[in-house]
């Protein structure tokens, strides 16, 4: 099959110069162009908006959202990862090294520029309001999950991680005051959409961290937040996606006051009681 892709790289030679130009950048720039209107890319790619419409057209699009909707499909394909690893094995080796933490710094500075003080304060309320915290995301999304988990509950005391074989159990104890906070990034995790369904049923808010407006859990949340994931390797980098789980959990420290303190003075009693050595 045919992706998004392909048809760029195919038609290519035959397009007008103004539309070589934005080609060029999407072929460079797929995960981000998922997230940019039709204006910015015209801006970064100095053409005009027309244009970068009639691209869309002129590769068998019907629209410019189409052509969008296909490169996000592209993205989330199941080869993404072959196709990374087999451009890193071409790399050189005198500079994968620092490209690599070109690139995270690159996410870093892209993520704070369009994350909202706002939203990381909203996300922020909710999570010391909430009577209970439910996180989701496994395989990958545990680099974000498993931190976050164990982090709100040094400070707030209520939260759990939702095991990966066990979602009815858990799902089946969500109630309306709880919040339930879910990573997720291509491959889509299939299990994070039926429990995002179940959540909004019951009232549940919905903080996500995902990758773009397009993700599919950006559906049913409350809140989104969007991190960068691009990577010089054959993996997606999560270090933007942490450090907004940061963010948060600096935000966290400055409104909560003494319900914080007081959640981290008695952990950490707990943890010299446990540090204790048998004498």
């Amino acid at each position: 099959m045919t992706t998004i892709y392909d048809q760029l790289q195919e038609q290519f030679h035959s397009l007008s110069s103004s539309q070589k130009k934005v080609a060029h950048f999407i072929l460079g720039n797929m995960e981000e162009v998922v997230v940019l209107s039709a204006a910015k890319i015209a801006e970064i790619s100095e053409v005009s908006e027309a244009t970068v419409h009639r691209l869309a057209q002129t590769i068998g699009c019907k629209s410019f959202l189409e052509m969008k909707q296909e490169i996000h499909s592209y993205n989330c394909a199941d080869n993404r990862a072959v196709k990374n690893l087999m451009a890193t094995t071409v790399m050189q080796e005198d500079t994968w090294l620092e490209q690599h933490f070109v690139q995270e710094v690159d996410n870093l500075i892209l993520t704070s520029r369009e994350l909202s003080k706002k939203d990381i304060n909203q996300a922020a309320r909710k999570l010391i309001e909430a009577e209970h915290i439910w996180i989701g995301g496994w395989r990958m999304s545990l680099t974000v999950t498993s931190y976050m988990q164990f982090v709100l509950k040094y400070m707030l005391g209520n939260s759990q991680l939702i095991p990966q074989g066990e979602v009815a159990e858990y799902t089946a104890n969500f109630q309306q005051q709880d919040v339930i906070f879910v990573c997720a990034f291509p491959r889509y995790d299939y299990q994070i959409i039926k429990i995002l369904e179940i959540a909004r049923k019951k009232g549940l808010y919905v903080i996500a961290l995902t990758d773009s407006p397009l993700s599919p859990v950006c559906n049913y949340a409350d809140l989104s937040l969007f991190a960068k994931n691009k990577s010089k390797s054959f993996l997606d980098s999560y270090t933007a996606a942490v450090s907004i789980c940061n963010a948060i959990v600096n935000e966290i420290s400055f409104i909560g006051g003494e319900h914080v303190k007081s959640n981290i003075l008695e952990m950490e009693d707990y943890y010299n009681i446990f540090n204790t050595k048998y004498k």
